[in-house]
């Protein structure tokens, strides 16, 4: 009887336990994907050892789409061709980064990219957004940011900063001494049980781990130490941080955080604490715009933002870049708001690439309880990983973005809360956009996993390499106080741009 057609594939290691490990990545897709490998591996002692595998239809006996979206799902993560950073970096001039916000807020230029790629430009992102907006539903994430940045004191009397990454998902109301929280500690000769004395309150703060170095670029103090540590004080996280802390502006400001970022680096519409770095698209909404806007065409979640938002990819393929995780948290009522103007067929805008990350993951989320995955079924503890879209999207390809959500929130009362953690990372000429339809969000770095992101999100049609080099010699201002950009998806219009 004649072999059914067949997609193979050959993979050399060096050794047989790397061989091994290859196959449970793949056996771990495979389960993901409902769509399993056939692998075989032959040892050849000093020559290493030759894995093959391949994918193929029993049933059907031919090859079918799966086997062929299955084998490219492994060619994404595994092999095929890189991302290459290079093709989504630029040159970053230092005199368009904006060091401090626009004199008053909203007041920022606005850069435009429609759906069939038309590049507009707005002098005053306040006085146009309005009518651009009108007729959306809009998502905003509500993280406030905390004052994350303390300067610290070891025994001889020499300060050091130390700057709270990321608290995960602990409410700064809980009391700081029973929980521990990632740190860096800006000096090379951090060890663990030292413990550091904040002066002003006298608390003390102890490391009680080292993870290993913080990178950071010299012109952003050089590098530091990436550590665990518990502040022993009497007031709760928020609090100690309040009274003792700095508002942690970015690195690459280069300068010390001065009274107006108290408020500038929030957003107006700002409430649970737990960022400690801001999510910046939201940074241009006045009161009045969100009065415009309308309460019934604005929903809220809530993802904090931790520092590895600034860590560059350092890796020539991005898909070797280790993805930082991030805690949302949403509530259940905003989520059906959210599900219901789609359903009602509103164009949907999303406020930063943080409210986008979340959108995204939850749809990812709602996959994986329609498949019925481990873990899926628990919704204060829901996690998505760096690059598991790429097999769920496998398993079931035309799962629409109400279905996936609703999955979600089936069963929940609207005061209730589904939250987790998330490690999407989102890359060009791969991933497709399930939720997102229009994205405002500022300039991004170079070198950085959002440029990867708003690349994926414009597609192959504009290059935002070129937009963002003609928003440069136009005088834009770039990064967490720059300029903001709205973008649509290929092909798809804002309802002001159908009249």
């Amino acid at each position: 009887e004649q072999e059914p057609a067949a997609l193979r594939k050959s993979f050399h290691f060096d050794t047989y336990t790397e061989a091994v490990q290859f196959m449970q990545k793949i056996d771990e897709l495979s389960t993901i994907m409902d769509h399993h490998a056939n692998m075989s591996i032959v040892h050849k002692c000093v020559k290493g050892v030759d894995l093959e595998l391949e994918f193929f239809s029993f049933e059907a006996k031919e090859l079918t789409e799966k086997d062929y979206a299955a084998a490219n799902a492994v060619d994404l993560i595994h092999g095929g061709n890189p991302i290459k950073m290079s093709d989504f970096s630029y040159e970053l001039e230092e005199k368009s980064i904006a060091l401090f916000p626009a004199e008053t807020r909203g007041s920022s230029k606005l850069l435009q990219v429609d759906g069939s790629g038309k590049v507009s430009y707005f002098e005053h992102f306040g006085n146009s957004i309005p009518s651009i907006l009108s007729g959306c539903h809009v998502v905003f994430n509500n993280s406030r940011v905390l004052d994350a940045r303390l300067s610290v004191e070891l025994g001889n009397g020499d300060r050091v900063e130390l700057m709270l990454l990321d608290l995960g998902g602990i409410d700064p109301a809980l009391p700081s001494s029973d929980h521990t929280i990632q740190a860096m500690i800006r000096s090379e000769s951090v060890s663990k049980g030292d413990i550091y004395v904040e002066p002003v309150s006298g608390s003390k703060v102890e490391v009680v781990d080292i993870r290993g170095i913080w990178e950071e670029e010299d012109d952003s103090g050089g590098n530091g130490c990436d550590c665990v540590v518990r502040i022993h004080s009497h007031q709760d996280i928020g609090s100690f941080l309040s009274s003792n802390g700095s508002v942690p502006i970015p690195p690459y400001f280069n300068r010390e955080a001065v009274p107006s970022d108290k408020e500038r680096y929030n957003n107006v519409y700002a409430k649970d604490g737990g960022s400690v770095a801001a999510p910046t698209a939201g940074l241009h909404f006045t009161d009045d715009i969100l009065n415009v806007l309308g309460e019934s065409n604005m929903s809220s979640l809530t993802l904090h933002v931790g520092a590895g938002t600034f860590m560059p990819v350092r890796s020539s393929d991005a898909r070797e870049h280790k993805m930082h995780a991030e805690h949302f948290f949403v509530n259940v009522g905003e989520l059906r708001s959210i599900v219901g103007a789609m359903e009602q067929g509103k164009s949907l805008v999303v406020v930063g690439t943080t409210s986008s990350r979340t959108l995204e993951s939850l749809y990812w989320l709602g996959m994986k309880r329609l498949r019925g995955l481990p873990n899926s079924d628990n919704v204060k503890e829901l996690e998505l990983g760096q690059f598991e879209w790429i097999p769920l999207s496998v398993a079931d390809p035309s799962v629409s973005p109400v279905s996936a959500l609703n999955a979600l929130i089936d069963g929940m009362a609207d005061h209730e809360t589904i939250s987790g953690v998330t490690s999407l990372m989102i890359t060009p000429n791969s991933y497709k956009f399930k939720v997102i339809e229009h994205l405002i969000t500022n300039f991004h770095a170079p070198d950085s996993t959002l440029m990867l992101l708003v690349s994926a999100f414009v597609g192959k049609q504009s290059s935002i390499t070129r937009i963002y080099e003609d928003a440069q010699r136009k005088g834009y201002r770039f990064l967490s106080y720059g300029d903001a950009c709205i973008f649509s998806r290929p092909g798809i219009e804002l309802p002001a741009e159908k009249k």
